[in-house]
């Protein structure tokens, strides 16, 4: 009962997409950029994971940021930016249906109050797909495009 109601929410949603970046965010103003996966998809519903971060870095480097390509384990800097990808998925009927979000965030710290401030995000659901991988890709592509070239 619980995939049949996560199947009818994707059906009923589609393929949401949403993004927003700011014109200020450039690479001169981050000192690095880490990108972190979280795998939630189950069943072979996403198996080009290290394409993706791969991709990804490649991507960020190619408009100007430093990126580092070892696992986060924290905050180096002030401008320490964390570029998340996020895939959730599940095979219902040999098809997955899921979502795929992407953020870039940075921890802060201030008068001993901890938050985290998100500089862009985005993120679609995807219906009936045999798995996620090209169309994460897909979206981690126009994502970084949106940070090269900012519209707000």
């Amino acid at each position: 009962m619980k995939k049949l109601f996560i199947a009818v929410m994707f059906v009923l949603f589609g393929s949401q997409a949403s993004a927003w970046v700011s014109k200020g965010f450039v690479p001169a103003e981050v000192d690095i950029f880490t990108v972190d996966i979280d795998d939630q998809a189950n069943d072979g519903c996403w198996t080009n994971i290290g394409e993706v971060k791969r991709y990804a870095e490649d991507k960020l480097e190619l408009a100007g940021f430093k990126v580092s390509r070892e696992k986060f384990e924290g905050y180096e800097d002030k401008q320490h930016f964390l570029f998340g990808i996020v895939v959730i998925a599940n095979r219902i009927n040999e098809k997955c249906y899921g979502n795929i979000k992407l953020e870039i965030v940075k921890g802060i710290y201030d008068n001993k109050i901890a938050g985290m401030f998100v500089a862009r995000e985005a993120g679609a659901n995807f219906t009936g797909y045999e798995n996620a991988n090209r169309y994460t890709l897909e979206l981690v592509g126009d994502f970084i495009k949106e940070v090269e070239d900012p519209q707000w």
